[in-house]
């Protein structure tokens, strides 16, 4: 693609991240326009939020640069898209720019509806700039009528929730005995007895095996365990040990700091750990942390896991590695590994446990609430996502295929008792 963002630290903003889009063919100038609307929505959003839509705005500039080159001028005299070209447009969204082009691999739903929410928060405020000079009000009204009929036609073009739901690839959860696997892989060395199997250098073995364990047993996001900090806080180490997850204001200067962009998405949560886990976390926080950690940018990091590389705050870039590090070194797996496949696992065992609790009982009300408490507390989830939804139904799948394989298994031999017996007569 011609276009591509740039994150650049901001000096009147102590340096804080900010993502630009830039031509590369015009020796990567950020493009003005969208410079303003990516500033309007960095003053009050999240850096991974931005970033996201200024990739989805890639994508339309795309289609100017190629498809419709007088948008700028036109947009000045507040000539709106009309409707071949929001066809040609939602055409042009749907294309997956990872691939050839001429290969014609289309991108999901849940994707295109993204970068479609994008561009009509772009062209909103786009068209408002020149609307806001037009004197007359009668006018400026006639404008702004045309503007949310374009906005009401790009909406319209958008995936149902349900074509969104049923087309979305259910990523396979880890398990039971991978997580075993993974869990035997990845337990430290100590002077009475070396693991041969862990792919880690010594002085890492404990630190890799906190990340892991963690993301084992509190199913959190990659981005929400680097930003754990050392503090009492975030770490409750007593006798029932808890981990507490929480939510930062949308314009956090410290979050805006990190190359990776990590943020939480949702709620606060503070979920329990076993006492194992806590034992081997305060002694990475005793033992090896310290020796881990360096000042980066002149000071030390408060996070609680450190990178080797320049002792500052792990990355979600350094988990993943962690991670792939593991299915690389490990015989048993059968599929590519990464961080959010331990998070659907844990899910997946959530919402097993509630259907075990009422196994017996005749409460579908009290287990559906259950169910949605459980769900949104360990997921981080507002009480109205779709999340729970979407586990439940994968959970359904699951016991309907299992049921249907012990169906066919026990039917088998039947059946073929049957034939030989005809077969005989």
């Amino acid at each position: 693609m011609r276009y591509s963002v740039l994150s650049i630290p901001h000096p009147q903003y102590n340096d804080q991240r900010l993502p630009l889009l830039i031509d590369k063919n015009n020796f990567s100038i950020p493009e003005p326009s969208s410079a303003l609307w990516i500033w309007d929505l960095w003053l009050s959003g999240k850096f991974n939020t931005v970033e996201a839509r200024a990739r989805d705005l890639c994508v339309f500039y795309e289609f100017v640069s190629t498809e419709y080159s007088d948008f700028f001028s036109d947009a000045a005299r507040l000539k709106t898209l009309s409707s071949r070209q929001v066809n040609q447009l939602t055409s042009f969204l749907l294309l997956n720019f990872n691939h050839n082009i001429e290969d014609h691999i289309l991108i999901a739903p849940s994707t295109f509806n993204r970068r479609l929410d994008s561009i009509r928060s772009f062209l909103r405020f786009h068209y408002s700039r020149y609307i806001a000079r037009v004197e007359n009000i009668e006018m400026a009204d006639i404008h702004q009528k045309r503007v949310d009929k374009l906005d009401a036609l790009l909406k319209k073009k958008k995936y149902s929730t349900c074509d969104v739901e049923n087309q979305t690839r259910q990523i396979p959860p880890l398990s039971p005995a991978e997580i075993e696997i993974i869990k035997l892989v990845i337990r430290p060395s100590s002077d009475d007895l070396k693991n041969e199997v862990n792919p880690f250098r010594t002085s890492l073995q404990i630190r890799n095996a906190c990340l892991i364990l963690l993301l084992i047993e509190l199913g959190c996001r990659a981005s929400e365990l680097v930003l754990l900090r050392n503090n009492d806080l975030d770490l409750k180490l007593t006798h029932n040990a808890t981990v507490v997850i929480q939510q930062s204001a949308a314009g956090n200067n410290l979050k805006r700091h990190r190359r990776d962009g990590a943020s939480h998405k949702t709620r606060n949560r503070e979920l329990p750990i076993s006492p194992g886990l806590r034992d081997l976390i305060v002694e990475y926080i005793e033992d090896h942390r310290p020796k881990l950690r360096k000042p980066y940018r002149g000071q030390l990091t408060g996070y609680l896991f450190v990178s080797e590389h320049d002792g500052g705050a792990m990355t979600t870039s350094g988990l993943e590695y962690v991670v792939e590090t593991i299915f690389n070194k490990t015989k048993g797996l059968a599929d590519v590994i990464t961080p959010h496949r331990f998070r659907v696992a844990r899910m997946n065992e959530l919402r097993e446990s509630v259907d075990n609790k009422y196994a017996n009982s005749n409460s579908p009300m009290i287990k559906a609430g259950d169910m949605q408490d459980t769900l949104t507390t360990w997921g981080g989830w507002t009480s109205t996502s779709s999340m729970p939804k979407r586990y439940t139904n994968a959970h359904l799948m699951r016991k309907i295929n299992e049921y249907l394989a012990e169906k066919d298994t026990k039917k088998g031999p039947v059946d073929g008792a049957c034939k030989h017996s005809l077969s005989s007569k």
